[in-house]
């Protein structure tokens, strides 16, 4: 069970234990620089807190660091807030062991906008390979559908009807891969999903992914799907005939929607999800 905020805004350091590939997205994480500061200088806003905690998987057998973020406003308020749930939230952008995470550099997006949501980091990068490709995606599914947000959800302000989901690369196929396993189910357990330049998971191409999908053909899905990708990356290649082919399908409910950014495989991920809190929870 994930442990209760305390009253006072903290933030608290993890180990970063795992890279991503590239460094793209560090331009986008200077938005809540410090500075010095003196005596005629007000007091800094504040910025929130991070709980950080873990938590065993029965579904996957596996441990996950779990980090918390509660907007400034959680506090004093009383209202229940949307939640994101984030794959690889311990990656960093970049190959440095000062580099910051996933999770952190998400974070610093939501405190510059303000926004007013829960984020949750899910650690465990190292098993991006089996938990986010089938038959380990329908697992790891079941870990934070089944396991994870219900312990959110006790132990904090979070609204089940507005989950996000969000992933990157494989990430992002994992992301695709939940709308369609639940999708083919008749039960969705998110609101909004986020996918940022999906890879083809384990279907070897594109159109053996194309005809993964295409099972949800006719089938009804309340949700919104953002598919966003990188000029540079897997744009052409993957998300422009994903969107095309669900955009030509019958899914009663369904809110498609596309970006793409000027940036690299990895750079697309802070405008994408900049872009997301814009669509998803304004």
């Amino acid at each position: 069970m994930l442990p209760k905020p305390t009253p006072r805004p903290t933030t608290v350091s993890m180990p970063r234990r795992t890279a991503l590939l590239a460094a793209a997205a560090a331009t986008a994480l200077a938005a809540c620089g410090g500075g010095g500061s003196s005596s005629d200088e007000p007091p800094a806003e504040p910025v929130g807190q991070v709980i950080n905690s873990s938590l065993r998987s029965e579904a996957t057998g596996g441990s996950y660091a779990i980090r918390v973020y509660l907007p400034p406003a959680y506090a004093t308020g009383t209202a229940t807030l949307p939640t994101i749930y984030v794959t690889e939230g311990d990656a960093l952008y970049g190959s440095s062991g000062l580099a910051p995470t996933r999770f952190d550099t998400f974070k610093q997006v939501m405190q510059r906008r303000g926004t007013q949501a829960i984020l949750v980091g899910i650690g465990g990068t190292a098993q991006r390979g089996t938990d986010f490709l089938l038959p380990g995606a329908a697992v790891y599914l079941n870990f934070i559908t089944k396991e994870l947000a219900p312990s959110i959800e006790r132990q904090y302000r979070a609204d089940p009807k507005r989950r996000a989901l969000s992933g990157l690369s494989h990430g992002g196929y994992f992301v695709v891969a939940a709308l369609v396993i639940e999708g083919m189910a008749g039960a969705l357990s998110f609101s909004h999903y986020l996918s940022t330049e999906s890879s083809v998971g384990g279907h070897g191409d594109a159109r053996a992914f194309l005809a993964y999908e295409k099972q949800l053909d006719g089938k009804p899905l309340p949700a919104t799907l953002f598919l966003t990708g990188a000029i540079n990356g897997n744009t052409v290649l993957i998300v422009n005939p994903l969107y095309t082919q669900m955009a030509a399908q019958s899914n009663p409910g369904l809110t498609l929607l596309r970006a793409e950014y000027n940036a690299s495989h990895v750079g697309a991920d802070v405008p994408a999800f900049e872009d997301a809190l814009q669509r998803f929870f304004p």
